[in-house]
């Protein structure tokens, strides 16, 4: 190689080193009003989030609300996502339904499944597939705990800034202060969801899926103690954030009178 070769060969590295280190601008999935506040405009989408119930009966809660993030991920990247699960975890909370997975807003042909025999497995199951960057978002659902520790998480967390984020749904996490590297962690709890009337004046029919949702933790912002109450519009593939309905005064009859009162 001649020395002219040889000095466009390292100049053509250093360029492609220098935009490699350029920082990018950080895409954000809106969620609802409340959150992206605290977020910074929504949900990051080359970080590590994790998912965990309020109380041990608010699992499949929070498993749905892992859920419901993936499917508005995969929307918004017209990508195919990946869920691994823990083998245990199946004797547990059962395996997923694939219709009521599709009534909840997932697109099934595009959809991956993994069932990985222990924990171990799973981390390396998330962290190539994040690592592939072919994906919109990639779902881990860990039962084991002990296993998930501050070297894993930052592991899943590197790997994530290819682009693709981790949705890390924790259901046996309820009350414990988890020292991980997560961006974000948000504990659910099961909310009361409208009723929507039947046909031929029946008993009506359950509502859309409703979310009590606690932003406990968030990189660069403090936890914040009120929950939000989100529902699941599944066909749209969006959150609804409720008005909160406070009462209102009355306006009085007679102002005159009640001015000179």
């Amino acid at each position: 190689m001649s020395p002219s070769d040889r000095a466009e060969r390292v100049s053509h590295l250093r360029r492609m080193v220098e935009r490699i280190e350029q920082p990018r601008p950080r895409v954000r999935l809106p969620l609802a009003r409340g959150l992206d506040r605290r977020l910074g405009g929504g949900l990051t989408g080359d970080g590590l989030h994790e998912i965990a119930p309020a109380a041990p009966a608010d699992a499949l809660a929070a498993f749905g609300f892992a859920l419901s993030l993936a499917a508005r991920f995969m929307a918004a990247r017209d990508l195919g996502g990946l869920l691994a699960v823990e083998d245990f975890a199946f004797s547990q909370n059962g395996i997923p339904f694939g219709p009521g997975l599709a009534a909840h807003g997932l697109d099934l042909s595009r959809l991956v499944f993994v069932r990985a025999p222990d924990a171990t497995s799973l981390f390396q199951t998330v962290e190539e597939a994040l690592r592939s960057g072919a994906l919109a978002v990639v779902i881990g659902e860990l039962w084991r705990l002990p296993k998930y520790d501050l070297a894993v998480s930052r592991r899943l967390t590197l790997a994530a800034r290819s682009g693709t984020p981790a949705l890390m749904s924790l259901p046996t996490a309820h009350g414990q202060n988890l020292s991980t590297a997560a961006e974000t962690r948000f504990e659910i709890a099961a909310a009361p969801s409208a009723r929507e009337p039947s046909a031929g004046d029946r008993k009506p029919l359950p509502g859309a899926p409703a979310f009590s949702v606690r932003l406990i933790k968030a990189r660069g912002a403090g936890a914040d103690p009120a929950p939000a109450r989100l529902i699941w519009r599944s066909e749209e593939q969006r959150f609804d954030e409720p008005a909160i309905s406070v009462p209102v005064a009355g306006a009085p009859a007679d102002r005159s009178r009640a001015s000179q009162a």
